[in-house]
């Protein structure tokens, strides 16, 4: 089954509407923080991209944010049920079919991509840098990435093949639904700077290093500008 189905599956047998947001989420919009810098009160009317927003949790969050909200996902199936669960909620969305590396928006249409736990699955035959140049395109300048990295260590990694440029195929996930799929892992703060730097300034950066009961998640947290486009 590939992983656009295992998905579409996960997510529509949820029947519940109540979701919630992720926190690192959370803080990045509304957290007031020495080395984080957001425009907390100019998000009303703003159009923000949901890129890979699996069950929706983090959208009744930008509804109340005052925020435009639209997604991308990988499977129809996918946003039928979750524009459901939404309009349930009073919460209108426009949701499409898309990847990482194919955003169904035309150039310099968001103000904000929020990436959570999304943006780093690189597909087959792909790098990275092809789902960063693809996410800058459809922030207009100035705009702001709110993202999340997988770091070294983290669970999902365990027994990962190595692949060239920092990707890994990852083999043993423990929940059974990316086995075969393909990330790409960074190192350091510096290593993320480097590769951002083509087309993101003012960087933001942070981690989470959390133990859930024997799920050892591991992630870097960006927030990041779109710079000028020079040429």
């Amino acid at each position: 089954m590939s992983i656009s189905h295992q998905y579409a599956s996960r997510y529509t047998s949820d029947k519940a509407n109540a979701v919630y947001p992720v926190e690192f989420v959370v803080r990045a919009f509304l957290g007031t923080y020495p080395n984080l810098h957001m425009p907390r009160d100019q998000y009303e009317g703003q159009r923000i991209l949901d890129l890979g927003y699996g069950d929706g949790r983090n959208m009744p969050l930008l509804n109340n944010l005052g925020m435009k909200i639209h997604g991308v996902e990988i499977a129809e199936d996918i946003n039928l049920h979750i524009r459901t669960r939404m309009k349930a909620l009073g919460i209108h969305t426009e949701l499409k079919v898309g990847t990482n590396a194919h955003i169904p928006y035309e150039s310099g249409y968001f103000q904000y991509v929020l990436a959570c736990h999304s943006c780093y699955y690189v597909e087959p035959g792909d790098q990275f840098v092809v789902n960063l140049t693809e996410i800058a395109r459809v922030l207009e300048t100035g705009g702001y990435l709110i993202a999340s990295l997988p770091m070294m260590g983290s669970y999902i990694l365990k027994d990962a093949k190595p692949l060239p440029n920092d990707h890994y195929e990852i083999t043993s996930d423990p929940y059974g639904l990316r086995n075969g799929t393909v990330f790409r892992v960074f190192r350091s703060k510096h290593e993320i700077r480097r590769v951002f730097s083509k087309f993101f300034c003012d960087f933001n950066l942070g981690y989470c290093n959390d133990m859930f009961w024997g799920i050892h998640q591991k992630v870097w947290i960006l927030v990041c500008r779109k710079k000028e486009n020079k040429t």
